[in-house]
């Protein structure tokens, strides 16, 4: 509704790209110090030190909240006297006026941004006491607030309530945190007395050792960002604010589905030994692919009718639609390479690789970011949705290699490239303008890739041994759930036994890094 609302009344002129440009502005530096100091580095130690002594945790909490604050209120300060060269810099092909707005919004967003550092720090101390109710908060209010902050922008012509949708929400948010984290008493110390006289020195010492391999990972994921945001607006300001309608609908595809998956992993596989997490992973990767390459295949053939009836209304005009189009097309690319690498990232998270997630995130963005700056001119939009699918692929097959699984994804994938391209050709072919015809390309994407799974024995074998381990038995009682055959070796006319499917259970908050 928010993304719809926004584009219904301000299309992608000015005024959104400008909105872009400032959240982005906002995010890119409080990500540098927030993103993984809390959910890799703070998270797992205050809840260790919860468990073993109470005192350390507190003074923990104390220690961080005390860092971040200082940081947070110096980096307001930064932004609200350098608001106009930082958005020079992220957006060096606006023109003035658009400049000008989205300095006027940063320098709002800033005031935001110590309530936003506090209330993630808050969220997640209630998450460390199995109390979800803080995070599950944030998306509405959140919404709710943009909502607002757009209505009252187009009513009242002052596009900086745009920018005032972040903050009053957040400062709503942190308020309530603070209070919620003391009613609930979930900061109340006791058991184990301090053994040492200094223990904010001992916990920050354990924080900075969490902390110091992934410190390449926000500077890299963040320096792509920018990179992104520079390259849309030298194509243009419409190029700016369509890239988020498109990725949008791309991050509801991972929200739905990478999130959880990434979730369930970190509960399970810290538990495994090596050569279990790669029995499970084989489990996990071919149901995965089977549903996520139609869908890449339906949204990537589809994708101007796709924004067109999301979005296609108001002041979103048909140039709107035909760059939001493209840029969907290079997103769809790679949503299946993003979900599947990003919860073989989560494993090796969960495995405590964190240098190697380091290595292997950086390696992805870095590629990415060469690939807008080199190839913008000759491919246009395009060129952002493509490299943003390349690093999801790097990342699947980077971490795949990591986790011991990777041989076996490149045959699952050789195995069902002929019929990706046999869907594609039947998709593209059913394709065309208006309902109809979407809903009959995506039939046909559907049917054929179905089709060609079950002509493929190892497919076939692995499609029917999940549906036989949901079968009820007659009476109502179910079937013991049966274990699925490796579809790799299936083709070969092997069947290998591995384990059953991890328990799924969310047991972290996870941050975007735009901080939606």
């Amino acid at each position: 509704m928010r993304e719809v609302l926004l584009a219904a009344l301000f299309g992608v002129g000015k005024v959104v790209a400008a909105n872009r440009i400032a959240l982005t502005a906002t995010f890119i530096p409080v990500n540098f110090f927030t993103s993984d100091a809390l959910t890799a580095g703070f998270l797992p130690l205050y809840i260790t030190y919860r468990r073993d002594n109470p005192e350390y945790a507190d003074a923990l909490y104390r220690s961080v909240r005390m860092i971040l604050l200082a940081l947070s209120i110096c980096l307001t300060g930064a932004l609200l006297l350098g608001s106009s060269l930082w958005v020079a810099f992220l957006g060096p092909g606006l023109d003035h006026t658009t400049a000008s707005i989205a300095a006027t919004m940063l320098q709002v967003a800033a005031i935001g941004i110590p309530f936003y550092v506090m209330y993630n720090l808050n969220a997640l101390v209630a998450l460390a006491h199995d109390d979800v109710r803080l995070v599950n908060i944030r998306a509405s209010f959140q919404s709710i607030g943009l909502i607002a902050g757009t209505l009252a922008a187009y009513w009242t012509g002052e596009f900086a309530m745009l920018a005032w949708g972040f903050t009053v929400p957040y400062a709503g948010l942190a308020l309530w945190g603070s209070y919620w984290i003391r009613r609930r008493k979930y900061r109340q110390t006791g058991g184990a007395k301090l053994i040492s006289p200094s223990p904010h020195r001992i916990v920050l010492a354990g924080f900075w050792q969490r902390l110091r391999p992934l410190l390449l990972v926000p500077v890299i994921l963040q320096g792509s960002i920018a990179v992104e945001r520079i390259v849309g607006s030298l194509l243009g300001i419409e190029v700016v604010a369509a890239t988020e309608y498109a990725r949008y609908i791309v991050d509801s595809c991972m929200a739905l589905l990478a999130a959880p998956l990434g979730l369930a992993s970190l509960a399970s596989f810290s538990r495994l030994s090596a050569s279990e997490a790669a029995s499970r992973l084989r489990q996990l990767a071919p149901p995965v692919l089977l549903a996520m390459l139609p869908l890449s295949l339906m949204i990537g053939i589809n994708s101007t009718e796709i924004v067109r009836i999301v979005y296609g209304r108001g002041q979103f005009d048909q140039q709107a639609v035909d760059v939001s189009a493209t840029l969907l097309t290079g997103f769809a690319i790679g949503i299946w390479a993003h979900v599947l690498g990003y919860c073989f990232v989560k494993v090796l998270n969960a495995k405590g690789a964190n240098r190697r997630v380091a290595m292997i995130m950086a390696t992805s963005f870095i590629t990415a970011i060469g690939m807008n700056l080199a190839l913008y001119k000759h491919w246009g939009a395009f060129t952002i949705g493509a490299a943003y699918s390349v690093c999801g692929i790097i990342m699947l097959l980077a971490s795949a290699w990591a986790l011991s699984v990777g041989r076996f994804t490149v045959r699952l994938l050789c195995l069902l490239s002929p019929g990706v391209l046999l869907t594609g050709l039947a998709g593209s072919a059913a394709s065309g303008p208006g309902l109809a015809r979407l809903l009959l390309s995506c039939i046909a994407v559907a049917v054929v890739f179905i089709g060609y799974c079950i002509a493929i024995p190892g497919l076939r074998s692995y499609l029917t041994a999940v549906l036989d381990s949901r079968m009820p038995r007659s009476g109502g009682k179910h079937r013991r759930a049966t274990r699925l055959p490796d579809p790799t070796t299936l083709a070969e006319g092997q069947v290998n036994d591995v384990a059953e499917q991890p328990p799924h259970g969310p047991v972290g908050l996870e941050r975007a890094g735009k901080g939606d």
